[in-house]
């Protein structure tokens, strides 16, 4: 509570006395859009310390009575006086930005709580989490845009678009399909990367610990940004079109542009398969992937098995069923758990 108080005094003291960076001013303006109550207190600290500036610009104020009453505020009667000494040079303009520091926390003695600034998550911002085994097919944003959620994702975005930008943050994966809007480009910050739109519809997987950062297009254009820029030898940018996509690799942090050659790659949102002469060992991943669920192949020659099919909107029982009788396997198993093995010849 303290720690919160204190920064928020800061903030604001800062911005009163015109010595906010650029991201404090987003932080001010996100604390204001909170409630009236923040609104109103912001106001009559502007009208206090204007009254401050009336009497500087008219010289009608004693530097040491007025340190004397705004340090009347703070102390006790029974305790000590403090004694100021005045510098001819330094003393008003000293004065007005140690009076606006105090004024100000004077003002905010009650509403300090409201604030999470710097290393907390603002509470004007809203979280949207899907669980371990869970989809999320559709949210949709302050702008109208939609998204969906792939299993254990974080969706970070503020209640309230600024107006040059709407900037949103992933972990895990995600559809995005973004509402046009050419003087609001759409930034999502996905691990160390960046990607920006104005309006299109595509995919990202930025799982946290994952060794790639993926993005691929379905429709319009996606620019890729890298934050990593200590090599300047190293691409920092691709732009995506439809069926290209975009990977950075987090070890050595390369960023690639390359033909999307996965038809699966948003299986877990449409459960729409296509298996085109493919190794078994794919397909039991993309199959772990749509369903949430483990599959073991018994023997490793099973890996090697090439199959080629199409399921749309099929339950992963019908799936694993059709693949058993395709072989020739064994299926047991059931709900979460599967295991496919060669049939045993009889002796």
């Amino acid at each position: 509570m303290e720690n919160i108080e204190n920064q928020s005094r800061e903030l604001l003291t800062k911005q009163l006395v015109g010595e906010a960076s650029d991201r404090e001013k987003v932080e001010l303006e996100a604390w204001l859009e909170q409630s009236e109550e923040n609104r109103a207190e912001w106001e009559q600290s502007k009208k206090m310390l204007s009254k401050i500036d009336s009497f500087y610009q008219e010289k009608r104020f004693d530097t040491d009575a007025a340190w004397k009453n705004v340090h009347a505020q703070f102390v006790p009667t029974k305790g000590t006086v403090v004694s100021f000494q005045k510098k001819r040079k330094e003393g008003i303009a000293t004065f007005y930005k140690y009076a606006a520091i105090l004024v100000v926390a004077l003002l905010l003695g009650t509403v300090g709580y409201y604030i999470g600034f710097r290393n907390q998550v603002p509470a004007v911002y809203s979280e949207v989490i899907s669980g371990e085994n869970q989809v999320l097919q559709q949210y949709v944003l302050p702008d109208g845009s939609v998204v969906a959620l792939n299993s254990h994702s974080k969706l970070t975005f503020p209640k309230k678009f600024r107006d040059n930008v709407r900037e949103v943050s992933i972990e895990g994966e995600a559809f995005f399909d973004v509402k046009p809007n050419p003087d609001m480009p759409f930034v999502i910050n996905a691990g160390e990367t960046q990607v920006k739109v104005l309006g299109t519809s595509f995919s990202v997987s930025a799982y946290p610990g994952d060794e790639t950062v993926e993005v691929i297009v379905e429709t319009g254009k996606v620019q890729v940004i890298s934050k990593y820029t200590e090599k300047q030898t190293v691409a920092t940018e691709v732009f995506l079109i439809p069926g290209e996509k975009g990977t950075f690799f987090t070890q050595n942090k390369i960023l690639e542009k390359s033909v999307n050659a996965d038809p699966n790659f948003l299986s877990w949102k449409t459960h729409d398969l296509i298996f085109n002469k493919v190794p078994l060992s794919e397909v039991i991943r993309c199959l772990e992937k749509t369903y949430h669920i483990r599959i073991d192949l018994a023997e490793p020659g099973l890996n090697d098995l090439m199959y080629e099919g199409h399921f749309d909107q099929k339950p992963a029982d019908f799936v694993l069923d059709v693949i058993r009788l395709t072989f020739n396997l064994e299926l047991t198993g059931e709900n979460e758990h599967y295991t496919l093995a060669g049939r045993k010849n009889d002796q």
